[in-house]
């Protein structure tokens, strides 16, 4: 019985903790005012980005950064899919491969380097581990 109350309040004790360190909910807090606004934002921003600089349609959880040369969002689909559609849609709109630039994997990861004559961009994709979604990085370098 001397063992059995102890380990009950351990056991009461740790509930608690791990109860407080756990994940809040996924209600962000914002009222629907902030949330047209940051909608708002975000489409401005996509609004101003070069014509050629592509964007998946089917983007997530968008964010800009240092004067919009800087884009990172989600997007579903493997990393060998999306990598494809980079590929193709950078050809399109008329970026040629820097160079030598290797494009082999590194873990589940790969960058596309790809150059105009006024700029570079780099896109690297990273899968989500245990995900069908993909983490896609742009950033933008004005010559």
């Amino acid at each position: 019985m001397k063992r059995i109350i102890p380990a009950v309040l351990f056991i009461i004790v740790v509930s608690f903790v791990l109860y407080g360190c756990s994940r809040p909910a996924e209600d962000t807090g914002k009222t629907d005012t902030e949330v047209a606004a940051a909608t708002a934002t975000t489409q401005a921003n996509l609004a101003s980005l070069p014509a050629d600089v592509p964007i998946h349609p089917e983007a997530e959880e968008i964010k800009f950064a240092a004067q919009n040369t800087n884009i990172s969002y989600i997007v579903s689909g493997g990393l060998d899919a999306n990598v494809e559609y980079y590929r193709v849609e950078l050809e399109a709109q008329g970026w040629t491969r820097r160079g030598n630039s290797p494009e082999n994997p590194i873990g589940d990861a790969i960058t596309l380097l790809r150059v105009k004559p006024d700029k570079n961009i780099s896109v690297t994709i990273q899968g989500i581990p245990e995900s069908e979604q993909v983490r896609v990085l742009i950033t933008l370098i004005l010559k």
